[in-house]
């Protein structure tokens, strides 16, 4: 097998996106062990140092998903971004209402990135299989590792407030390490497509 066989623009922007957002992951827990782990006392510039770089690598990843996603194919995506991103903002909004109204969670951002990295990554998957970039199979696998993520990761925002200690801090960083795990196998595949 060959890393990066026939990688055309579409490929190099989506995979560098996914790219930002492993960067940005890994950024992110590491804000979240230095910051929230049991015990921790980190000096007051560990939090700026590690979410600025975060939020601008984040920032990086979304302009090169929509640069890759917008670039056509010469076959139709079966699900457009236009309605991947309608879907994710009126689940944002149905999850918001639930978490706050039912659960009575306060609302953090987490929720809204959750959100919006499952709709960047169902984006970047739906043009690359229109794109034959990726066959059925791996589509499929991508696709349910990306909810089944998202899901874990909206379970462990509901308890989130309603756990002390060192079981709080490992369920922040649950949902993490789960979307480092799927960006990695998502960048493992496109890589030897």
């Amino acid at each position: 097998m060959v890393f990066f066989r026939n990688f055309l623009m579409r490929d190099w922007l989506l995979f560098s996106g996914n790219l930002c957002i492993l960067v940005t992951s890994l950024l992110y827990i590491a804000w979240w062990v230095v910051l929230f782990r049991p015990g921790a006392s980190a000096p007051r510039f560990a939090s700026a140092a590690l979410l600025i770089p975060a939020f601008l690598i984040g920032f990086a990843a979304i302009f090169l998903f929509i640069f890759g996603v917008r670039i056509p194919a010469d076959v139709r995506p079966v699900v457009p971004a236009g309605i991947i991103l309608f879907a994710a903002l009126i689940l944002y909004g149905v999850l918001l209402a639930v978490s706050v109204y039912v659960f009575h969670r306060p609302v953090t951002s987490e929720l809204f990135i959750m959100i919006l990295w499952a709709a960047g990554e169902l984006c970047a998957l739906s043009a690359l299989s229109a794109a034959g970039r990726f066959g059925m199979p791996v589509t499929v696998v991508l696709d349910f590792l990306v909810l089944a993520v998202t899901v874990a990761g909206f379970v462990c925002y509901l308890r989130y407030y309603h756990l002390d200690g060192a079981a709080s801090f490992i369920d922040g960083l649950v949902p993490l390490v789960s979307d480092v795990f799927v960006v990695v196998v998502f960048l493992v595949l496109h890589a030897f497509a």
